[in-house]
């Protein structure tokens, strides 16, 4: 699989990988990337005022996840994770992270998500807010 990534990114932040995030081959566990991409995202949006559950006046749902794995990281290893994001419809938008391992500089996996915008009393989707249209987020 191959994921088409961005040329430009939005936003880093760092993680470093503690030892619960450790699977039995003693390096960072399949799962944890994508509770990282969740890290990362939520830090993202923090920028903007916005929360998953607060994206401009609506809640966001994940709907998919793609995942390539390039390299490993171990305990106390930092991780960078660089964040882009695309609208991909009226409801919708992709977020791309490229997670680096900035302790020996090496790729370590390329991530996108989709999310839609979603109301979780009416278990419908709906469009994206002007709030978060005229944020800047999507520039």
């Amino acid at each position: 699989m191959k994921i088409e990534m961005p040329d430009n990114w939005a936003f880093s932040t760092e993680i470093e990988v503690r030892v619960t995030d450790l699977n039995y081959g003693n390096h960072l566990a399949n799962q944890q990337f994508l509770a990282y991409a969740q890290e990362a995202r939520v830090r993202f949006f923090a920028t903007y005022g916005f929360t998953e559950l607060g994206f401009g006046g609506v809640s966001l749902i994940q709907a998919d996840a793609a995942i390539t794995f390039k390299g490993e990281g171990h305990l106390g290893d930092i991780v960078q994770i660089e964040v882009a994001i695309e609208q991909s419809g009226s409801s919708a938008f992709n977020l791309y992270y490229k997670f680096t391992n900035s302790t020996k500089g090496k790729a370590m996996a390329e991530i996108r998500t989709a999310l839609v915008c979603f109301d979780y009393n009416k278990g419908r989707p709906i469009g994206l807010p002007k709030k978060a249209l005229e944020s800047g987020i999507f520039s």
